[in-house]
């Protein structure tokens, strides 16, 4: 029996979290809607064009996962605002229905794992999301957060990174490329992920990184615009699920290249920046059934 494997499968209630209009609008900008072309995603950026209902793009639920303090139900004490050597490995988003433009959801996360990958410790969680008023499930977030030196406690290693996803032969279904503004990091961590790395260069550096990044949800997020232009002509009914791994950090001011092959099922994907560095690997999209 490993260090942690009496939390596995508990659940934390965190309470209540609220959003509006204009918290969804924030976050749309701050994953680049409109900034290759202002005209377009109105959907996303505006609330009042005429024929085109405000909708919210899906990864705004990773916000929402943000709420979750699993740092305290492992016991590990909290250095600032994130520890020093805690990055984002993975994330996945699934909903059962678009996400409203504005309400008040209920938060409850559950531990699944905790991996000994030896130099750290992959956590991985979800945070399932109902709204408050009519306990309508609307969907869950799943994130695996590696913390450096956490490792070597006795546990499971976890699956390996071989297994599972098989990327396509053929070339690409489906390119969409989008800009990264060199403000984007300032902009979004305004939605609530105020992780330093994305700022300061000292605590970048700490980090492994060259310089300030843009966050890894915010990554995701683009992401997530890339496959709702490419695959679900930007209606956000269409969303089921998505997935991906962060093998390389973005920074402010890179191209991103969502590369998509589509399958029966909705797609794989990756994100390359500048042609050069796949940064959000092994990605898997499924429409909504």
């Amino acid at each position: 029996m490993s260090k942690y494997d009496h939390l596995i499968d508990q659940e934390m209630v965190n309470g209540h979290w609220s959003w509006d209009s204009d918290r969804a609008l924030l976050y749309a900008v701050g994953v680049g809607a409109g900034l290759d072309d202002p005209l377009e995603e109105l959907q996303f950026t505006t609330e009042n064009t005429p024929g085109l209902p405000q909708q919210v793009i899906p990864s705004f639920a990773t916000i929402m996962g943000l709420q979750s303090d699993w740092m305290e139900l492992l016991g590990w004490q909290k250095v600032g605002l994130s520890p020093v050597g805690m990055v984002h490995g993975e994330q996945s988003v699934t909903l059962a229905r678009p996400l409203p433009v504005s309400g008040t959801a209920h938060l409850s996360t559950i531990l699944r794992q905790v991996y000994d990958k030896g130099s750290g410790a992959l956590v991985v969680q979800e945070t399932r999301i109902t709204l408050a008023d009519t306990n309508e499930y609307l969907g869950s977030t799943c994130s695996g957060i590696f913390a450096q030196g956490k490792g070597n406690f006795g546990g499971p290693r976890g699956p390996s990174g071989a297994t599972g996803w098989d990327q396509p032969s053929r070339a690409p279904d489906v390119k969409i490329t989008l800009p990264v503004g060199l403000n984007q990091s300032l902009v979004y961590r305004l939605s609530g992920d105020r992780h330093p790395h994305g700022t300061e260069p000292t605590r970048a550096r700490a980090d492994g990184f060259e310089k300030p990044i843009l966050y890894g949800l915010g990554t995701y997020g683009f992401a997530c615009r890339a496959l709702l232009r490419g695959l679900c002509e930007g209606d956000v009914t269409r969303f089921g699920h998505m997935a991906g791994r962060f093998s390389k950090p973005v920074y402010p001011g890179d191209r991103l290249d969502t590369v998509i092959w589509r399958t029966e099922e909705g797609a794989v994907f990756q994100m390359i920046a500048n042609g050069e560095r796949v940064v959000l690997d092994r990605g898997v999209f499924r429409f909504r059934e």
